[in-house]
């Protein structure tokens, strides 16, 4: 089991979503953020950018395709795509039906 963790821009979040929800995810986790990377020209004056962070937890057979998805909708060429990280999940439990593992993700 995987999260897949990324912040894109906010105008790509309708197309993103709709792209995962062709490939079967199981859910996903929104939060408006603010923040800034290599688009900042000087330290002292850092810009805060406002981004989008989506969450999934996912089955190791999903990531790739969540991942392709990802980078086919969000990709501009541009400074300021995003970043994703895949971080391994050790454990997952459904608090109402005290599912666990892949259970609790499908």
């Amino acid at each position: 089991m995987k999260k897949i963790e990324c912040i894109i821009r906010s105008e790509k979040l309708k197309d993103l979503t709709e792209g995962l929800l062709g490939v079967g995810i199981g859910g996903m986790t929104v939060s408006e953020v603010r923040g800034f990377g290599v688009q900042s020209i000087r330290p002292e004056s850092f810009l805060f950018v406002h981004k989008t962070k989506i969450e999934i937890y996912a089955l190791d057979s999903q990531v790739n395709e969540i991942l392709a998805v990802i980078l086919k909708e969000c990709f501009s060429g541009k400074a300021g795509d995003g970043k994703v990280a895949v971080i391994p999940l050790d454990n997952c439990i459904r608090i109402r039906t005290k599912e666990k593992m892949d259970k609790a993700i499908v």
